[in-house]
């Protein structure tokens, strides 16, 4: 057994659900706080974390995960119950949240700064320059925050967070964010956090993330625990929960063409091979088409087409806003993203094809529609993976 670093025990977080105010001249007695109707975000959550381990939080919108994040970044206290924390603990959470919105971003880098290192502002110095360098922010870093974008809050946000050097992380999928290099950025310093022993904890609609960052996995129903353990098995348990149901939220796998009332969808994914049919088992030496429509209200969306294997193993990935690419308005509100492979040469086997909805800064990750799909052939003998790459051995001479 390792050292607990994090500790939940007996988490609850309630909140009173005021009555309706009678009608006028209708009389009324007052409300006994025993009688009192409340509503329970968390109830009796607890677990335990080790040095280095991860754990994904997953369920539903309401399920009560962005209350036991911010009881668990220290934003908000419990109803009942503790955390402890024997580590530094950083957050990334809601945007910017401690920002001064008239102070630009290295004022606010420096202000963050010293609140959580409690050193001077002499010693500070030296590290906004890692802030500005690692944000890519460039001479914005010197503007006020109002003046920035989401997406250009959450870079400074990150950045920050990233000089703390946490030993404990608290966060949610707002990772999706920034041109291809960020992105690049923020993986690598992930990798070095958990590879020098850091602990996770990440919330996300993204189960391939969550099954490739996380040991274990905490599903929330309901402010309860439906769920705590080995993040396969769990996954599996909670895909099986809501296969059957109709969307009701962000993130959760469903078919096509069934509306969620999010605002932005995907109402449409397709595949189709070189004939431009609809098909479910593509030639590796084939042209293969997505086509992917996005219910969009409030701005134009952005979207996030992913590869995975059967059990969600990431094979491949591409955003739009990475290729700077805009979206045709086939009608008002609906848009049309259309993705084609001259060449897949994905090995024999069956995998599945998602398609995320993100809003017009990407990032926020709104919906994912999946379908599954398999590539032709006979799993060869030789070869192991999940691509097949031209090749052949040659004798020393020929070199």
């Amino acid at each position: 057994m390792g050292e607990v670093v994090l500790r939940a025990a007996g988490l609850t977080k309630k909140y009173p659900l005021h009555a309706p105010r009678p009608l006028r001249g209708a009389s009324s007695s007052p409300v006994e706080p025993s009688q009192a109707r409340w509503f329970h975000a968390l109830h009796d959550v607890s677990f335990s974390l080790e040095a280095g381990d991860t754990l994904g939080l997953i369920g539903r919108n309401g399920a009560g995960k962005s209350t036991l994040l911010s009881v668990l970044a220290g934003t908000i206290q419990p109803t009942s119950g503790s955390v402890r924390a024997d580590r530094r603990v950083a957050s990334l959470l809601d945007l910017g949240t401690g920002f001064h919105p008239l102070e630009t971003g290295r004022q606010n880098a420096e202000s963050m700064l010293g609140l959580h290192l409690r050193t001077s502002r002499k010693e500070i110095a030296p590290h906004l320059s890692e802030v500005q360098r690692f944000s890519g922010l460039g001479d914005r870093f010197d503007d006020p925050i109002r003046t920035y974008s989401d997406g250009m809050r959450l870079r400074l946000a990150f950045a920050t967070v990233s000089i703390l050097r946490p030993e404990i992380l608290v966060t949610d999928e707002v990772l999706v964010v920034g041109d291809e290099e960020f992105q690049n950025r923020c993986e690598q310093w992930f990798d070095r956090f958990l590879a020098d022993g850091g602990t996770l904890v990440l919330c996300s609609h993204d189960l391939g993330q969550i099954s490739r960052l996380c040991r274990q996995t905490l599903w929330l129903d309901g402010g309860k625990m439906a769920a705590l353990g080995e993040t396969k098995a769990v996954v599996r348990a909670y895909r099986d929960s809501i296969g059957t149901e109709a969307p009701q939220e962000a993130g959760v796998e469903h078919a096509g063409g069934k509306a969620a009332g999010l605002p932005f969808e995907v109402t449409r994914l397709s595949l189709s091979d070189q004939s431009g049919s609809d098909c479910r088992r593509i030639d590796p030496h084939g042209l293969a088409r997505i086509s992917v429509d996005v219910a969009a209200h409030a701005g134009i969306p952005n979207l996030f087409v992913g590869i995975t294997t059967d059990d969600l193993v990431p094979v491949y990935g591409v955003a739009s806003d990475m290729d700077q690419f805009s979206p045709e308005e086939v009608e008002p509100g609906l848009y049309r993203f259309e993705l084609c492979f001259a060449d897949l040469p994905l090995l024999p086997g069956r995998y599945r094809l998602r398609a995320h909805a993100l809003d017009e800064t990407g990032t926020r990750l709104y919906d994912t529609v999946q379908l599954e799909f398999s590539m032709a052939g006979t799993p060869p003998a030789g070869p192991r993976g999940l691509v097949g790459l031209p090749h052949r051995f040659v004798a020393q001479e020929t070199l």
